[in-house]
């Protein structure tokens, strides 16, 4: 499993090289996570990998199950919907180095984050206990997992996908 918590700038319809890269590792078996992007709300804002075909495109959610407003929007430039799920990635709190300053420090050794970045990890740590229980799943399947385990919010699929999954 990869988490990826980046992004490029533009819209994309998934023929960029990250993308092309990150298609290609699933072809090996790689499940690859990549954050959506945090320019939303506005549509067509998911930026690569996230617009890649083949990887489980993340976007935020809050406690309250509500799409956060940054969290990139669909269609893909050519027009797929994405993010594919939602998974928790608001006022998340991490790890951090010490002596950095992402996000709002809590201590020395944790801050305080938002961001589809914050919200993929969630994703891998997720793909791991799928595998766990079956390690045979391909890329695809645990995706479809992850979609029939949403909890649909009743918006748009380039808003919220299938829902924020319910592991």
């Amino acid at each position: 499993v990869v988490n990826l918590s980046l992004g490029s700038p533009g819209p994309c319809d998934g023929t960029d090289a990250l993308s092309t890269i990150c298609n290609a590792a699933v072809d090996t078996g790689v499940i690859v996570c990549a954050a959506a992007g945090n320019e939303g709300p506005a549509a067509k804002t998911v930026r690569s990998p996230g617009c890649a075909t083949r990887v489980i495109t993340i976007g935020a959610s809050d406690d309250d199950d509500r799409v956060a407003n940054f969290s990139s929007r669909g269609p893909t430039s050519d027009e797929r919907v994405k993010p594919d799920v939602l998974f928790p990635g608001v006022n998340i709190i991490a790890a951090r180095a010490s002596g950095t300053s992402m996000g709002r420090p809590v201590n020395d050794s944790y801050t305080s984050a938002s961001g589809t970045s914050m919200a993929a990890p969630h994703a891998a740590g997720a793909c791991a206990l799928v595998l766990v229980a079956n390690s045979s799943l391909a890329p695809e399947q645990v995706k479809t997992i992850f979609q029939r385990a949403a909890l649909n919010l009743g918006l748009d699929p380039n808003t919220q996908g299938s829902g924020r999954v319910d592991v």
